[in-house]
Order: C-alpha cells, then sequence, then structure tokens
C-alpha cells in the first residue's frame, strides 16, 4: 500500500510541522535499509495518525519485533540506524539533522520482553545552538523510538514510504495491541488513557469489523497475551473489571492537550467494551 507520507507531512499543524518531518526522515531510514526494514514492524499511535488519520499529537514511534534481543548486536544496529539516518537527510529536503542520542533496555536485558527505548534528537541545520547540542548527543528535541522484542506479529501490512517499505500492524493486529495494553494497566500498575482514545478512534472511523474479522483479532490478542499476565481479563466481562476503568480513566482529561476533540470518556469507555464484550469468545472456550 502506497502511503503519501509527504502529504501526511504537508497537512500537520505549523507546532507540529518539526516533528513531522523527523518522523518522516526517521521512516524513510528505516524502510530503505533491508537489514531495519526486514527487522522492524510499527505499530502504535504513529501509525493510527499515517494509516488512519488520527490527529493525536505524539513524539513516540513504537516497533516490534519478533526476534530475541540476544539475536541482535545493538552496536551494529545504532551504527547502521544512524547511517540511514544520515542517507535519509541527504533524499529529503528539510534542512534537518536526525541523530541517535542514546539507548536503554527496559526492563533489563534478560527479561523475557526487553524493550530497547532510543531517544532521537533533531534540529534544523540552520539553528546553531539545537545542532551543537543534538551533535553533542544532549540534544532537547526528542523523538522516543520504543523497539518491543520478542513480540509476534500475526496480520501485517506493507507501507511504501517514498522508495522503500515499511512493515506495519494490520488493523486486527492493531486493535489486538491496544486492548492488551489496556488490560495490562493493572498488573504493570501503569495508565494507559491513550489505548481507550486510539480503539475508540478506530472503531468510529474503520468499516464495520465482520465476524471473520473479529474471530483475528481475538485470536490475535489471545496469542499476543501470552506470558503477559492477563489470563483473568481475556473473557467477555474483563473489561467491565473496574481496576482497568479507573487507570483507563485517571489521565483520561489530559489528552486534551494531545488531540483536536477529546471524546467523552464513558460513551468512548462503553464503545470499547462493548466491542471488546462482543467479540466471539464462545469460539476460544476449552
Amino acid at each position: 500500500m502506497e502511503m503519501h507520507i509527504e502529504q501526511w507531512v504537508n497537512d500537520s499543524p505549523l507546532d507540529q510541522k518539526a516533528i513531522r518531518h523527523a518522523t518522516h526522515m526517521i521512516l524513510k531510514a528505516i524502510s530503505g535499509s533491508d537489514e531495519l526494514s526486514a527487522k522492524m514492524v510499527m505499530k502504535g499511535g504513529a501509525l493510527l495518525g499515517l494509516r488512519y488519520g488520527s490527529s493525536r499529537y505524539t513524539t513516540d514511534i513504537d516497533f516490534s519485533t519478533d526476534l530475541r534481543l540476544a539475536e541482535v548486536s545493538l552496536e551494529e544496529f545504532t551504527g547502521n540506524f544512524n547511517d540511514s539516518l544520515d542517507v535519509a537527510e541527504a533524499e529529503l529536503a528539510y534542512g534537518m539533522k536526525c541523530k541517535l542520542q542514546s539507548y536503554k533496555i527496559q526492563p533489563n536485558a534478560q527479561g523475557t520482553f526487553p524493550t530497547v527505548k532510543l531517544k532521537v534528537a533533531y534540529a534544523y541545520k540552520n539553528d546553531q545552538a539545537q545542532m551543537k547540542r543534538l551533535e553533542s548527543r544532549g540534544g532537547t528535541n526528542l523523538i522516543s523510538i520504543d523497539y518491543s522484542f520478542n513480540e509476534r506479529s500475526y496480520n501485517l501490512e506493507i507501507l511504501e514510504i517514498d522508495d522503500g517499505q515499511l512493515k506495519v500492524y494490520g488493523i486486527f493486529d492493531l486493535l489486538a495491541e491496544k486492548y492488551r495494553s489496556i488490560l495490562q494497566q493493572v498488573v504493570r500498575e501503569r495508565n494507559r488513557e491513550q489505548d481507550i482514545y486510539d480503539v475508540n478512534y478506530l472503531l468510529t472511523t474503520i468499516e464495520e469489523p465482520t465476524a471473520e474479522d473479529r474471530y483475528k483479532i481475538l485470536d490475535s490478542l489471545i496469542r499476543k497475551s501470552e506470558g503477559k499476565d492477563v489470563c483473568e481479563f481475556l473473557n467477555a466481562a474483563g473489561m467491565d473489571d473496574p481496576r482497568i476503568k479507573e487507570r483507563s480513566f485517571e489521565r483520561y482529561a489530559d489528552l486534551q492537550a494531545t488531540v483536536k476533540v477529546l471524546p467523552d470518556f464513558e460513551e468512548s469507555y462503553k464503545r470499547v467494551s462493548d466491542f471488546y464484550r462482543n467479540l466471539p469468545w464462545e469460539l476460544f472456550e476449552e
């Protein structure tokens, strides 16, 4: 599928222009590298903006891979990533530079599902102060990249970015991932208010999922939930748990600063939980 990323950049609000220039450069770097594009699958909020037109502002880009961390040399990966950014910089006429500033592994390299968190700084070349910070790895204009390992994908799409190709989550995996993240709020003791917004956005934007679509969403969710300690919520009543709703609501109002219009929480949560309840759970009962 061809993605008109230039139009996405051109349509951005003035205060988001720089972040979209930088995002374009990063995605062009990945899609244009055979090594990177083979191992990185895009997902998350930035994908919702590019693929489905969501206006939620985010400075994060999420990727996953089915590889284990031990199978990847981070030294080679980061070197290749920076080299690919240099190529993208030369091919795009933004007058901007992007450079990896740092990375860390969370929770740890020995974990079952580790995530490499990368910070990429961006600066226009005519901004000497920001360029100096970027070159000294002290850049303050940053994009965060979460690269999750040992994460299997079951429904992928290929997006054409300029002359390259980028693997991305298809709608079934995207919804499954969002639901899993909502359920994990309790076991991880964190809040994921943006996932309620994102799922509600998708459910009010995409075509009504067919019975087969719903089966694929649930199949992906169950498989993606293995080892994630959410078994107690993997049933039709799972999202009725008040702890999940409370965590989803706690910072929901904060999204007002990142979206054009923030839908009512109660209506959004009801739509998201009703869809979850009406997935074909009976087909997965033992």
